[in-house]
This record gives structure tokens, sequence and C-alpha cells, in this order.
């Protein structure tokens, strides 16, 4: 009989049994384990002083801004469709043009945001395509989240607080504030403060959201619709057969499934000591405002979960169609325990608070097509997904802000004697001013959230390498040449390790093992997460972000200009395996992209797993 592990399934599916060799750092009284640099199965020993070293922010700074300055760097660019090749290359007349992806933020719910990526290149030898890429998300359309009325940031007064490290901010609801429960873990801003949401809290102080992960039982989506009402459009490519549409994508408008949780045909409750789970069955009868797509996405270079899915070529339309959803779901109650003090965390007392429930459809691949008494039957490949469990959210809903994310942002001014507060030299006309972002901000000292503007989603700057995201992607042996050694095993198919996620947080990034691991804890990701590459981006658009207080140890920055130095002379060497290398692979701009679009680890896997690359 196998053995139970916290009252669900089989323990020996992470049962590690080790972490394998252990280099021990020098000093006594190590604070922390870490994976070995690129080195997976192994771990090092920080001694406190190394910790704080590795923890400082200023050698990332130091080295983005050398970047800025040797220009190492390329910018992400395309063909001007409006060159004109008779008159000479100018500002008017650029022969190249920044390269924009247009996608959409929480794309399907009623609320769905206008995004623009734009991005630079870097030149590295850690990585398959011999680049590292930095995605900048800009925001088309801002949508109105609420605005801030009270900031509860006494260190005495919210001193139980202060020991979790979260602000609690209350306000009054937006015309999109319900939008709130789907950006945990996402950078708001009104404009001059900017920190990441943790939780979100109803009046009471109690979580509004739940989230489940896929569990035992992967989820399936089966969809119906009649052969009369498929529609077949013009296309390049058509389809002779039905079976033919096998391996296509099939997209269902809206597929971000919100609705009253009484309304859910099943869902049903199993309790556990330290997780509990729901088995969920949903039939969603047919909506004629809502059109089905059989899509083909063998021309497009991303997957359809991040392009904005109108660039994708439709091969059949239907307006009539049924589907219906089913899977199992596990939460984790530590995630949620503290917050109902002695009352003991059931799975039962959340379902009796809870009013709403959502879970979304993406985009999926088709696994088999069936022709039944006259309709299509199209059943999804198995995939990993999320069942969110929301209690209503009144006006005067509390933001959990994580206080180590916290920063500020303005002009780069700063008054003088002369009255001039702002020193940069005027850029030619147009041109926006120097903004600087200040990430020395302690939000139980400052002043935050003082503007009185409404919160919106702010400008963030994501990366592929592993310092940003704490993770790292495929790096095939064919990285090497005949000259240089062989890479270590696990760089080249990273798979978990004992230093990753635990098992709640791993479920669906597992399954994307052998394309990406993750270590990332959920500190760093409620964190304002920058490297030297998104730093030397910001620089490139003129925003300075100002030096980091917290130094480094001087022997340790000694040491560090010498590393600096030896770096930057390989630039050019990395550049050539760069330029050798950049067109095999769209994996870092897609991983770079998954993460300006806030996909959580579920999402991700889903992301990596359907990329072609």
């Amino acid at each position: 009989m196998p053995r139970k592990q916290n009252g669900f399934g089989n323990s020996r599916s992470l049962d590690f049994k080790g972490a394998g060799r252990v280099d021990k750092g020098k000093g006594v009284g190590a604070p922390g384990s870490y994976p070995r640099n690129r080195g997976y199965g192994s771990s090092v020993q920080r001694t406190v002083i190394e910790k704080y070293n590795l923890d400082s922010n200023w050698t990332k700074w130091r080295k983005g801004y050398e970047y800025y300055n040797q220009a190492a760097w390329y910018r992400l660019s395309e063909d001007n469709p409006d060159y004109d090749p008779t008159e000479p290359v100018s500002e008017d007349n650029p022969k190249l043009i920044p390269t924009q992806i247009k996608s959409k933020l929480y794309q399907g719910t009623d609320y769905e945001i206008d995004v623009v990526f734009d991005g630079y290149k870097f030149a590295t030898k850690n990585s398959d395509s011999g680049n590292h890429y930095v995605m900048k998300r800009t925001t088309v359309n801002d949508p109105d989240l609420g605005t801030v009325t009270q900031v509860d940031n006494d260190p005495i007064q919210f001193k139980k607080r202060k020991e979790y490290r979260e602000i609690w901010v209350t306000g009054t609801a937006g015309a999109e504030s319900r939008l709130l429960a789907r950006m945990i873990g996402e950078r708001i801003t009104d404009g001059e403060t900017e920190a990441t949401l943790n939780y979100l809290l109803n009046t009471e102080g109690i979580p509004v959201l739940y989230i489940g992960k896929t569990y035992e039982k992967l989820t399936t989506v089966k969809v119906t619709v009649p052969i009369s009402d498929l529609i077949a459009e013009p296309t390049d490519n058509p389809i002779n057969t039905y079976q033919e549409l096998v391996g296509k994508i099939c997209y269902i408008p809206n597929f971000y499934q919100e609705k009253e949780i009484d309304l859910v045909d099943k869902t049903e409750v199993e309790d556990g000591k330290h997780y509990w789970t729901v088995d969920v069955e949903d039939f969603v009868p047919s909506d004629p405002s809502r059109v089905l797509g059989i899509l083909d996405s063998s021309q497009e270079e991303l997957p359809p979960s991040l392009y904005d899915i109108d660039t994708l070529s439709v091969l059949f339309k239907s307006n009539n169609f049924t589907f219906e959803v089913k899977g199992k779901y596990i939460y984790e109650k530590k995630l949620y325990q503290r917050f109902y003090g002695t009352k003991y965390l059931t799975g039962e007392l959340v379902q009796e608070k809870v009013d709403k429930c959502s879970y979304t459809v993406m985009p999926f691949t088709i696994l088999g097509v069936e022709e039944i008494d006259g309709n299509l039957i199209f059943t999804s490949v198995p995939f990993d997904s999320e069942f969110r469990m929301t209690l209503p959210t009144p006006d005067g809903a509390i933001l959990v802000f994580a206080d180590w994310s916290f920063t500020k942002f303005g002009v780069d001014e700063y008054p003088d004697r002369k009255g001039d507060d702002y020193y940069h030299k005027p850029g030619k006309p147009g041109t926006a001013p120097w903004m600087r972002v200040d990430t020395d901000v302690n939000p139980w000292m400052d002043e935050v959230f003082t503007t009185g503007n409404a919160l919106r989603p702010a400008t963030v700057y994501t990366c592929s390498c592993p310092n940003h995201s704490h993770a790292i992607l495929r790096a095939p042996e064919a990285n090497c040449d005949n000259d240089t050694r062989k890479r270590n095993r696990q760089l080249r198919y990273p798979l978990p390790t004992v230093l990753g996620k635990n098992d709640f947080d791993s479920l669906a990034g597992n399954k994307a093992s052998g394309l990406i691991e993750s270590w990332e804890s959920r500190d760093h990701r409620m964190s304002f997460k920058m490297c030297k590459h998104s730093i030397a981006a910001m620089f490139i658009e003129r925003i300075k972000l100002k030096e980091p207080s917290e130094y480094p140890t001087l022997e340790a920055r000694e040491k560090f200009e010498e590393k600096l130095a030896a770096e930057i002379a390989e630039v050019a060497e990395e550049f050539n395996v760069s330029y050798e290398r950049g067109g095999i692979t769209a994996l870092e701009v897609i991983f770079a992209l998954a993460q300006g679009l806030n996909l959580d680890d579920v999402e991700l896997a889903y992301v990596m797993l359907n990329s072609t690359f």
C-alpha cells in the first residue's frame, strides 16, 4: 500500500534522496543553500558575508550600467515598410524600426488589457541561442483598478504585519477592480509608487482568491459542434478531411470562464491535513455571441498563448457549440491559514464562503476528432490548469503588497542652489526626459501611494537570464564546439533539483522538465526583479536605476572589478556566438514574453510545452 503524503497521493514522485555534493564556503554558520553555478544536483553553503555579497543588488547595477556604456546590446528590429531607398538613411527615413509584438494581458477575460512588447538582445555563452532577451511590456489601455485612500505602514501599530513584511492598503474600487483577483504577482503603480501585489483580502481580512492546481487527473476539454454549423474559412492550407484537424489549435473566445460557483455542475471537496482538493466537472452551453475557431499556427513563430489570437490563420468557425471541462485541483492550506487565525481552515469552509469561480480554457491542441450523429467532437490533449475560487470583493477590499518590492519612479532631478533641478543635457526635441527608479524604498518609513492617481499595471522589464527569472532553459551540447569543454548535463537538459520548488509549487513546472527548470521562490516572484540586462535596457530607455545602497564588502568589490573587466573583454567573442546561433530558437523570447504577461507556473509550463522550439 503506497505511503500517503499530507493526505493525498503517493510521495514517490518527488522523493529526493539527498542534495548530492555540497560545496562549503569559507567561514562559520551558513545561512542558506543555493544551487551551485550551473551545477544542478549540487549546492553551495553560503556564509553570512557570502550571502550578503550574493544578495547585493549593487553588482547587478554596476554590470548593467557598464553594459549600457559599452553598448553591449542591440535592439530587436525589423525592416521599415515605409523606408524610401531613394533617400539617404536618417531619423526620418530609417531602414530598420523597433520590433513590436502586440498581445493581451489577461487575455480571454472581460477586462483584458492591450499590451505591446519591444526588446533588446544581449550576447551570452550560457543559452541555447547565444542570447538573452529583455522584453519591455507597455500597456496600451490602462484599466482603473481603484484609488488608494489609506496605507497601513505604522511599524508599531501593525507589528504582526511587519513580521510578515506586508503593507496593507485600502481604497475605493475602480471600474475594473474585479481584475485585481487575477493580478497576484503583478506590478501595480499609481504613477510614482510601484509594488507587487501579494494578496487580495476582503474587509474582514480574509483572502479573496484561492488557487488550485491540477492534481492526479489532468484537465480535459471536449468540444461538440454540429457539422452543419461548421464554416470553412478561406486559407492557403485547406483541410480535406476532419482528421487533419488533429494537432491544430482549438480556440474558445472568452476562454477565461467566470461564473457563480453554484452553477458549476460538480465541485466535490475532499479535505486533508495540509491540502484540500476539488473535483470539477462543468458543462458550458452554446452561446451565439461566442465564435469557436480552429486555428492553424504552423506559420507562426510563437505559441498562440502569447500572440494576439487575431493574428492566427482560421480554418473553421462556428457560433453553435458546447464544451465540457473536467479536472481535479489541489489547494495548499498554509498559504491562507494565518488569515483565519485560530479557526482551522478546511476545504468545506472555503466552499461556503466563495461565491464565484473561474478557470481558463487556453487555446489547446486537438488530440482527437470524432464524428457522431452529425456532430464533430474535438478532444483536447490533457493539460495542467488552475481552478480559482473567489470571495465577494466589496468596495474597500485590502491590497497586500510585499514590503521588499517597493520602488519609486519619477523625473531624475535633484534640487540645487541654482534652482536648476534637472541637470541632464536636454535631448532632441520630443525626447523624453531622464527618469529615475529608486529601489531603496522602505514603505515602513517612506510615504507611498500618495499621488491620488488610479492604480494600474506598471511597465515591466523581463529577461530570460537565470539571474532575473531564477530559472534555466535548455542549452544543448551543440552550443559547444570541438575546442571547448562539454557543459554540465543538467544545463543542456534541465531537470528538477533538490534546491528547486516544493511539490505543490512544481506540480505543473515539472511537466516541462527538459525545457525549463525553476528554483524561483514566492519571495522572489513578489520582488522587483532585475538583472544586468534589464538594468542596461532601462538605461537605454533613459530610465536611470538609482545606485543601490547595499554595497558588497570591499574585498568582494575588488574581486568584482577584476571579473567585470574580464567579462567586458569577452563581449566581442560572445557577440560572435550570438550571431552564429541567434536564429536557432525563440525559446528565450517566449520565456521573456511569458514573464511579461504575468503567467503563473501552470500557464508558463503550458506555453513552454506548446512551443515548437
